[in-house]
């Protein structure tokens, strides 16, 4: 089961941000939108599994996220305040654990933009495919309600090792949005 990468990086990135705790009451008026003075936002819980079978081995797989509110808070430029969100990936293969392990925007600082290193989330995975014992994930840092994202491939090895790496392909013509496909495809 293969779906666009693409349109999961837009998806993760245009999510809508729910309330996590605003610290003062005081309103403003911004435009015609109304908003607490330093509210915080934050992405949504996410708890997905599925499971696949690789050789003759059986692999589940869960993908859960919140927000963690111990982590630095991301100020944008126009001073709107996010919450850093907490990823966690664990794989079991045939029955035994394979892979458990939290990932945040900190675990990609050495690969990213410096400005992606201040203004970016981690605000993304999704199982991508399997081949020769490994099991590809993608995931992303993007700015906040954006689309503006630097995707990665996480890496998981048979043995449960990882490695973490930009993810430089290009969506395939079958992977684009409908308007993004080439005419006749």
């Amino acid at each position: 089961m293969k779906k666009p990468t693409l349109i999961f990086l837009l998806t993760c990135s245009l999510i809508c941000y729910a309330s996590c705790s605003p610290q003062k009451t005081e309103k403003q008026e911004t435009g015609q939108v109304e908003q607490a003075v330093d509210e915080v936002r934050c992405m949504p819980t996410y708890a997905y599994s599925d499971s696949l079978t690789q050789g003759s081995h059986k692999i589940v797989y869960s993908i859960t996220s919140e927000p963690d509110t111990t982590l630095k808070v991301i100020v944008d430029e126009d001073g709107m305040k996010y919450a850093e969100s907490r990823w966690t990936l664990s794989i079991k293969k045939d029955g035994q654990a394979l892979f458990d392990r939290s990932f945040t925007k900190a675990d990609f600082k050495s690969q990213l933009p410096e400005d992606f290193q201040k203004l970016g989330i981690m605000d993304g995975m999704r199982f991508h495919h399997a081949m020769e014992g490994k099991l590809y994930f993608n995931t992303c840092v993007s700015y906040p309600e954006s689309d503006m994202s630097c995707p990665f491939l996480l890496t998981i090895g048979p043995d449960g090792s990882y490695t973490i790496a930009p993810d430089n392909s290009e969506p395939e013509a079958d992977e684009l949005p409908p308007t993004q496909q080439e005419d006749g495809v």
